[in-house]
């Protein structure tokens, strides 16, 4: 689900190669290669790149509302994670560092579970042309509030965490599951730094082997449940942290660190 912009937009661009040869008329592209010789001087039309669709940007509609919500979840799942024996145990900075490192994944999954939802509206961003035109250092910091405000996240990811919540949602999954899911997730041993590395790895395949015998248990050994709810810890691991603080809670916190917003949440409780 982590949508690197990087590689995606370098593959999009090189397929879209030949529009992108048929606009080398377009008045912003003489704006942008002044000096180049071009093969005519007539302006010709062309179809926009697709790569634009995957930059779109959107925000949350009701962002306060979706802030308390999302704090609300993240507030339970820390009550769960400071209850496991085995946590509490751990070193003060490991679990600094594994709540640092999973508190993204166990947002979304507790939206699952919590059944939270929200919706989106595309944001308005001044054209790259406005931008070539005004960019410079004094009128960035005159320019007008709504336009130095976070831009929103990229649709994609959006899209991405939306179809993560249906999905999930149509497992029916169970309160044990969550649990054991919630535990695979928090016990990471591959976060950096660790001081019990080994026995929080121990702990990582101890969740995984108690998710597995409850379902073989429970399902009568169903392989293709259990390989649902391993696409769900994928999803999980993969999910793009920047773009969950940037939905849920930088349209209300503004540039503040959320890592430490959520640190903070941690420590109070």
């Amino acid at each position: 689900m982590s949508l690197s912009a990087g590689g995606d937009d370098m593959a999009c661009c090189s397929s879209c190669k030949s529009s992108e040869d048929a606009g080398q008329g377009s008045i912003l592209y003489s704006i942008l290669k002044r000096g180049s010789q071009r093969p005519s001087g007539r302006l010709e039309t062309h179809q926009a790149c697709s790569c634009a669709s995957k930059r779109k940007l959107v925000a949350i509609r009701a962002p306060q509302t979706v802030f308390n919500a999302a704090s609300d979840v993240l507030l339970k799942t820390f009550r769960f994670v400071k209850n496991v024996p085995c946590f509490r145990g751990l070193p003060a900075d490991d679990q600094r560092r594994l709540v640092r490192n999973s508190w993204a994944p166990l947002l979304v999954l507790g939206m699952v579970q919590d059944s939270v939802d929200f919706d989106t509206v595309e944001t308005h961003q001044p054209s790259l042309l406005h931008r070539i035109l005004t960019h410079s250092k004094e009128q960035a910091q005159h320019a007008p509030t709504e336009l130095r405000e976070d831009p929103g996240v990229p649709v994609t990811d959006v899209e991405g965490i939306k179809m993560f919540l249906i999905k999930c949602r149509g497992l029916g999954i169970s309160v044990k599951e969550y649990a054991y899911l919630k535990g695979t997730i928090l016990f990471n041993p591959d976060v950096t730094g660790l001081e019990c590395r080994d026995y929080i790895q121990a702990l990582h395949r101890e969740a995984q082997r108690a998710l597995y015998e409850h379902v073989k248990t429970v399902d009568g050994g169903d392989a293709a449940r259990f390989g649902r709810l391993r696409v769900v810890l994928n999803s999980l691991r993969a999910m793009d942290v920047d773009a969950v603080a940037g939905l849920f809670f930088r349209p209300v916190t503004g540039p503040s660190s959320v890592d430490e917003l959520v640190l903070a949440m941690f420590y109070e409780i």
